[in-house]
């Protein structure tokens, strides 16, 4: 796994990309598995917009996808949105990219290896996404960690700058404390509009029938243990800066 500081730049971490890939692989990706992936300077070279990637799609994002399917489910069921995910630990993306090509996803689906605290901002315009979705990202509860979490203002308020008018993000956690601070966060970027009135977050899916589970989702049901979702948009008379 590469680790990148708060200073690197996706060009210096994909220096080194080929060399971490050949130490993590238990075998050499396939054609069309290492078809699905995409570089972080395509994306920029591309400016992150409509028509990316020859693509005159919609794009959904989701941040930190692990080894969930849920992105791929996503994707087959959603045909007329380009979806891309990313991944940082390159284990779990060439694991993706495998199952990808398992469940024989289309073409709407692109997969980066990055990390999605520099990836966000460097590879999507203002205002260039239909949808985010951050699910179960890590809580990192130990104090000396707090940096690495992704459910802060800074963070947030770049998915937020990049989110189009009425665009959606979903966040769920299953940290009753890190909601809490996802909670205080949201509260202050004025340009994202709660969807559940009177509420700070729901403890079931607000749309059960189009409700994608994940793998940790499911396993924390069948446990009995709470889960906090999020629904968020972004506020329609939000114009550029």
């Amino acid at each position: 796994m590469v680790k990148t500081g708060c200073n690197a730049t996706l060009h210096d971490k994909e220096a080194t990309e080929d060399l971490v890939t050949r130490l993590s692989r238990q075998r050499r990706l396939s054609e069309s598995e290492s078809a699905r992936e995409v570089r972080a300077h395509d994306l920029i070279a591309a400016d992150g917009g409509p028509g990316i990637l020859g693509h005159e799609k919609d794009i959904f994002l989701e941040v930190g996808t692990g080894t969930d399917t849920h992105i791929l489910e996503r994707s087959l069921n959603h045909p007329d949105q380009l979806h891309i995910g990313i991944e940082q630990t390159r284990k779990k993306f060439e694991m993706m990219l495998r199952k990808a090509e398992r469940l024989a996803c289309k073409e709407n689906l692109k997969l980066l290896h990055a990390d999605a605290s520099i990836a966000v901002n460097e590879c999507f315009l203002a205002e260039s996404l239909a949808g985010v979705c951050l699910l179960f990202p890590d809580p990192w509860p130990k104090d000396r960690h707090a940096r690495r979490r992704l459910l802060q203002t800074s963070f947030l308020s770049q998915i937020a700058s990049k989110l189009r008018p009425a665009a959606p993000l979903e966040i769920r956690t299953d940290d009753v404390e890190y909601a809490r601070q996802a909670h205080q966060c949201l509260l202050e970027i004025d340009s994202l509009e709660n969807m559940i009135n009177g509420q700070s977050w729901l403890e079931s899916p607000i749309d059960p029938h189009s409700h994608i589970e994940t793998i940790f989702e499911h396993r924390f049901r069948t446990e009995g243990k709470p889960i906090y979702y999020f629904y968020l948009k972004k506020k329609e008379d939000v114009s550029l800066a």
